[in-house]
């Protein structure tokens, strides 16, 4: 068994906390321990710059991978377009041959 740590609460956040617990079938102690360590992972990294992206930076890279794809879209529909009329050469040389 760990140790004991008592804390006091607001009232809007102890039934904020009450409900959650109800929602999730949980007890106040494990919903406190997760929101724990889901806090000091946070923490943790946000002080580790590794693997971590800024929005903005997130946000133009995901912007360029649009227009990428979008230009690649439009690539394969002109493929296509081409193989159309290579098949439709390829089939009237047949015939004219």
């Amino acid at each position: 068994m760990g140790n004991v740590v008592s804390i006091r609460l607001e009232a809007s956040l102890l039934s904020e906390l009450d409900r959650i617990c109800k929602e999730e079938g949980k007890s106040r102690t494990t919903v406190i321990k997760e929101a724990l360590r889901y806090y000091l992972q946070y923490i943790r990294s946000k002080s580790s710059t590794e693997g971590f992206v800024p929005f903005s930076e997130y946000r133009q890279v995901n912007e360029e991978l649009k227009e990428a794809l979008r230009k690649i879209a439009e690539l394969e529909a002109l493929l296509a377009e081409v193989k159309k009329e290579k098949d439709m050469l390829t089939k009237k040389r047949r015939w004219f041959f």
